[in-house]
């Protein structure tokens, strides 16, 4: 029982934390991401426009959709200056 207990728990760690690049240039980043995971994903976008020398500012987030296991949404960063 206690097996099936940190599997499940290990399981829901990686649902939430898992994130999907959509799209991605030198003036922005599009990620997929479950609705409930916005820390990480600020840091994934901090961490793309740094490679250009800029700065992640998010400017929209898509409705949640029910599509997979998890309530996921899009959210789309800007690199400014």
């Amino acid at each position: 029982m206690k097996k099936y207990k940190y599997l499940a728990i290990l399981l829901g760690f990686l649902i939430l934390s898992g994130c999907a690049v959509v799209t991605s240039d030198a003036d922005g980043i599009e990620i997929r991401h479950s609705a409930e995971n916005n820390l990480l994903v600020q840091r994934k976008a901090d961490n793309h426009c740094e490679k250009f020398g800029k700065k992640a500012i998010r400017v929209q987030v898509s409705p949640i959709s029910d599509e997979y296991l998890v309530r996921s949404v899009v959210s789309t960063f800007k690199c400014v200056n």
